[in-house]
């Protein structure tokens, strides 16, 4: 495997989707050249932050809600946040305080922020991005957007690398 030196930046903002459990999915690359198999791309970093401050919707509460976003190489049905799930490669989680019923009622802060990327990982098919917001009763059902933007760099691979990449990628995990 041998770094190109191209990079790609793919950047966007999501439909809305529901504060709620359940996790919401877009692909943001599909690159799926069946002719090209020595081409692939390997993340380098990605940011998700929300399209509005979450606290103009409930200002003064005091509240605290989370970001998580999840990269994967292959939608899983159903979504889980498992790391023993190849095709899941990079893990995001942003929390958030809402401001006080004073001084910053409709100010809101990040208290906390991981984002955690499996060093060893070969995109070449497609690229999701899966959201979900978490919070108090007064997100309940409430729609946001989210924002992100992902850092890729190209590299070029053996055509066995393909192969064990693509198996790889396959849901083969042992608890699939």
């Amino acid at each position: 495997m041998k770094a190109t030196g191209r990079t790609l930046t793919l950047r966007g903002t999501t439909e809305p989707f529901l504060c709620t459990s359940d996790w919401y999915s877009e692909n943001i690359l599909d690159y799926a050249n069946v002719l090209d198999i020595t081409k692939a791309w390997r993340l380098r970093w990605f940011e998700v932050w929300p399209v509005d401050s979450l606290s103009l919707a409930s200002a003064g509460s005091g509240q605290e809600t989370a970001l998580e976003s999840v990269i994967s190489t292959e939608l899983p049905d159903p979504f889980f946040n498992r790391a023993d799930d190849n095709r899941l490669i990079a893990w995001s989680n942003q929390s958030y305080s809402l401001g006080g019923k004073s001084i910053g009622a409709n100010s809101m802060g990040i208290t906390g922020h991981q984002v955690v990327i499996d060093p060893d990982h070969i995109i070449q098919k497609e690229l999701n991005i899966t959201f979900r917001m978490l919070g108090g009763s007064a997100f309940e059902d409430a729609t946001t957007m989210a924002n992100y933007i992902v850092y890729l760099e190209e590299y070029e691979i053996t055509p066995t690398e393909s192969i064990v990449s693509t198996i790889k990628q396959s849901a083969q995990s042992l608890n699939q």
